[in-house]
């Protein structure tokens, strides 16, 4: 009887009941969990906290998105279980965008809803963009959203995000009247676009085609840009004509010059100074407006006022190994010139490539320079009607639209790229400044100092002083 009034107590004890109360509000809150779980998947809430939110779509997009008129249905191709996350993360995005639905078709069960789109091969995570209503689609491949590069001599492996970039280019190709179209001059050692130009032109709505110009006697009529990237060898008296012809009648030229050519270029430099450009030779250097003392070749020039440099805000323009350019004084009324980017007074022109030395010596030409420029001629425009003025923009070096500058929005280089781009072919032409992200974790180096100090205290240091502090309070407890 005794044992069973024990028991009883037991269960009316205080201990019993603080262990009672606990054991329900664990309770409490595991059911509560799992209802807030259950409402935020079913309303599809989710939060990006990705160091650099690579999954969150940018304001770009969000733009493009309300602006559109048509709607859109994004397909996702992908058989159930092999979604790969970081694609379905951002395509999801895009279905809470206004005008915009994403469906999932799985191409076992549905193995030729693909045909009606593109002929091309489906592979899982391939988006299919469509407007049902203009009739026109665009295959976006999973290689060209998740993108893998192995370096072979290092065997490292980089992975880059490009999903919100292509996706949303294809949104604006699938919905723009008309694409753009641009013709690289070819046959004079031109430089080959760098990744990051591609890029933006990819994500411009704008194609690109190489024009050889020797073979040719005009430039071809659905030319809205012609560009022309550093050429090493100057161009023959035919193809001057035919490029000065082009610009007079109100052609557009995006052009980057060439500090590294060995030749000389009469041709090229006249039909600069056609246009009120002279070109210094050599290249600049800048010991006040530079990366540092140590690389007063990579010019980090002063930003000018203009509809081109208009987003480039706070952030630094850099343009290594420049050819300087200054104005002519003497040009026609119709011409105009203007500086988007420009040096010191202190910058000088290194004219013998041979030399070394960072101070100015005998036969350098003192600045300050004009490392970009923009020019327009409403003499076209006069003749042909409004919208035909002539335009260009002349950079001093086809290393400004480089990855290590134009890959992102760190700097300003991209900015005046897509800013460019809008500038020479029309305000109708919408720009997309949405960068890769990189997937891969930054690595903290630690020097080899700190390394050995961090080792000993937290494996030895450290151990011995809880063992100590231990040893104390026990011994205390003993001797009380």
């Amino acid at each position: 009887m005794k044992k069973g009034n024990d028991i009883k107590k037991s269960f009316s004890s205080r201990r019993f009941k603080m262990g009672g109360f606990q054991t329900l509000t664990m309770v409490i809150v595991i059911v509560v969990v799992v209802i807030l779980n259950l409402i935020v998947g079913k309303m599809g809430i989710s939060v990006d906290l990705s160091s650099d939110r690579i999954y969150t779509l940018t304001e770009d997009t969000k733009k493009l998105a309300s602006q559109l008129s048509d709607d859109i249905t994004m397909y996702y191709m992908c058989q159930d279980g092999n979604e790969t996350a970081q694609i379905e993360k951002v395509i999801e995005q895009y279905d809470k965008l206004a005008h915009i639905t994403v469906e999932e078709k799985d191409p076992v069960i549905y193995p030729n809803f693909s045909k009606d789109y593109t002929d091309e091969d489906i592979t899982d995570n391939d988006v299919i963009v469509v407007n049902k209503k203009a009739n026109k689609s665009k295959l976006v491949k999973y290689s060209e959203m998740l993108i893998q590069d192995v370096d072979y001599t290092t065997y490292s492996q980089t992975n880059t995000l490009d999903a919100e970039g292509k996706l949303t280019a294809a949104i604006q190709n699938v919905t723009s009247a008309e694409t753009k179209k641009i013709y690289t001059t070819s046959g004079h050692e031109e430089q080959a676009l760098d990744d990051a130009f591609t890029d933006v032109l990819s994500k411009s709505n704008v194609t690109t085609e190489t024009l050889e110009t020797s073979s040719k006697t005009a430039v071809p009529s659905d030319c809205d840009i012609l560009l022309i990237n550093g050429p090493k060898y100057d161009f023959s008296n035919a193809e001057y004509t035919m490029l000065e012809t082009y610009l007079k009648e109100g052609g557009k030229a995006m052009i980057f010059l060439n500090a590294g050519t060995s030749e000389e270029t009469p041709n090229f430099n006249k039909l600069l100074k056609t246009y009120g450009v002279n070109t210094s030779g050599g290249y600049v250097l800048d010991s006040e407006k530079c990366l540092n003392a140590n690389y007063p070749n990579i010019l980090k020039p002063d930003v000018q006022e203009h509809d081109i440099t208009t987003d480039v805000g706070q952030k630094e323009v850099y343009i290594p190994t420049a050819v300087g350019m200054t104005s002519e004084k003497e040009v026609r009324s119709t011409l105009k010139t203007e500086a988007l980017l420009k040096t010191s007074d202190s910058a000088f022109s290194r004219a013998d490539r041979q030399e070394t030395s960072m101070e100015k010596v005998e036969g350098d030409l003192s600045g300050p320079f004009n490392v970009a420029m923009a020019v327009t001629d409403s003499y076209a425009e006069k003749t042909k009607g409004s919208g035909y003025a002539t335009k260009l923009v002349i950079f001093g070096s086809y290393h400004f639209a480089s990855a290590d500058f134009a890959a992102n929005n760190q700097f300003g280089n991209r900015s005046m790229l897509l800013r460019s781009l809008s500038w020479l072919s029309g305000s109708e032409t919408s720009t997309l400044a949405i960068p890769t992200r990189s997937l891969d974790e930054p690595m903290v180096t630690i020097k080899e100092g700190n390394r050995i100090f961090w080792t000993v205290f937290l494996v030895i240091l450290l151990p011995l002083a809880f063992l100590a502090v231990g040893f104390v309070i026990w011994y205390r407890r003993r001797k009380s």
